[in-house]
């Protein structure tokens, strides 16, 4: 593999981090690259293209957590409130004759509300309530830091 830097290689390597978060090897593998080639490309890159490959890896993960984060609350969401879902079930009948036919039904199931995941979601709205709370608090003291801080001097005269 040619150790010079490429455009494409980064943006490859940003799009299967954000899609999937691997390790690198999975990309190696998917960019049809040698591991060591690929370790070797990274290190061996100049300190401003190696800085950029660097920081974008790091976002492409942070989005990943992202989509995985609201993924996961949707799922959340969606046990809490309760839903439904389908099943398939196949049926094998034997008929007089010793033919066997078979046939499949969907049923429509439906799941009740899950107690542990409303606890959950409720939970995870306390600790965004306070965490929203504890900055405003920060703010607030830092602002009345400020103004402690000042000193007033007029300049003039009073006549």
């Amino acid at each position: 593999m040619n150790t010079k830097y490429n455009k494409e290689i980064e943006k490859q390597i940003y799009e299967i981090i954000k899609k999937d978060n691997p390790t690198f090897e999975e990309i190696s593998k998917k960019l049809n690259i040698n591991y060591d080639d690929l370790k070797e490309y990274i290190n061996k890159s100049s300190k401003k293209y190696k800085k950029s490959l660097l920081k974008k890896i790091r976002n492409a993960k942070e989005e990943y957590l992202k989509d995985v984060k609201i993924k996961i609350e949707n799922a959340l969401i969606k046990k809490a409130l309760g839903y439904y879902s389908k099943e398939i079930v196949r049926e094998i009948k034997t008929d007089k004759d010793g033919k066997e036919s078979n046939t499949k039904k969907i049923i429509y199931k439906y799941n009740a509300p899950s107690e542990r995941a409303i606890i959950v979601f409720f939970e995870i709205l306390k600790n965004r309530n306070n965490k929203k709370l504890e900055k405003a608090e920060l703010k607030r003291k830092l602002n009345n830091n400020e103004e402690d801080s000042r000193i007033n001097i007029r300049v003039g005269f009073d006549n």
